[in-house]
């Protein structure tokens, strides 16, 4: 008899532990996070603006905290040039809007042998970009 209570308080907490983790989860992730992958068109103050695959125009959002990345080595604004094609990881404001958080460009490192702007190790090999590819730090 105590076994059978003591299993069925166990899965009720294993059910409320899930009910309660899983929103915290999808928050973690962003539950607005968003890609955007075009050709930059032109490089605005505060804003980029890029041609999807779709030859749709999308401007997207940028400030002094978004990151950018060539090559797998941190740059800034003035290295993105047009032309260049960009996979930019943002969020969706309640506007519509895409809001930059990380822009990246250029080919990927060869062997992880890039190096950070101004040190000496190398930089970490980014994960492989594609269908179903996972992603952190929105």
């Amino acid at each position: 008899m105590k076994t059978q209570h003591l299993r069925t308080r166990l899965t009720g907490l294993a059910v409320l532990t899930l009910a309660l983790l899983t929103p915290a989860m999808a928050l973690a992730h962003g539950k607005d996070g968003v890609h955007v992958m075009g050709t930059v068109k032109e490089v605005k103050q505060n804003a980029l603006v890029l041609e999807t695959s779709d030859k749709k125009q999308q401007e997207v959002m940028t400030d002094p905290n978004t990151r950018y990345e060539k090559s797998g080595v941190a740059v800034t604004v003035s290295d993105v040039k047009p032309g260049e094609r960009v996979v930019v990881h943002g969020m969706k404001m309640n506007n519509g809007q895409v809001h930059a958080q990380l822009v990246k460009f250029g080919k990927p490192p060869a062997n992880g042998t890039a190096k950070p702007q101004g040190g000496t190790e190398p930089a970490p090999t980014p994960p492989a970009q594609g269908k179903g590819h996972e992603h952190s730090g929105h």
